[in-house]
């Protein structure tokens, strides 16, 4: 006599445990990976939201406002000369503390920064870097600021 069964065998759960289990892993690192993209965007247009704020106030008082990056053992902080350097804290004007861990300042040009006089600035880069890639904010003599994205050998120019 023949009894008919009904179910999964445990070869045929496992197995679809397996998969299930790989494309979960394989989710989890897609959603790492698209976070520190994203905290790498974001820190780059809160860099260019700063020097839009310094070249307008460089513009409209005739100051000077020269970039400097104050490092402690954790954090770096982005401030114009105007600040006392060593006053780098939450809340200040002109200054930008490093809003992600994963996210560096990996080079800066000295110098680079706005004066008084019709938007002029002294041109440069900030690159930023994390896990996810790289960013340059880039500044040009007249003041422009913008953003480009590192690719492999693809720099921006």
């Amino acid at each position: 006599m023949k009894t008919k069964q009904y179910g999964f065998s445990l070869i045929e759960i496992m197995v679809v445990m397996v998969i299930v289990v790989m494309l979960s892993a394989g989710g989890v690192y897609g959603w790492q990976q698209w976070q520190q993209q994203q905290r790498l965007w974001m820190t780059s247009q809160q860099i260019r939201n700063l020097l839009e704020q310094l070249r307008s106030d460089a513009n409209w008082h005739n100051h000077d406002h020269l970039l400097t990056v104050s490092r402690t053992e954790k954090k770096w902080c982005l401030t114009s000369k105007l600040v006392v350097v060593n006053a780098c804290g939450s809340g200040k004007r002109w200054q930008l503390l490093q809003p992600f861990a994963d996210v560096e300042i990996a080079e800066i040009t000295p110098g680079i920064g706005f004066y008084g006089l019709r938007n002029t600035a002294w041109p440069g880069h900030i690159l930023l870097q994390s896990p996810a890639g790289q960013w340059h904010v880039v500044l040009s003599a007249q003041g422009r600021i913008r953003l480009c994205e590192v690719n492999g050998s693809h720099k921006c120019s």
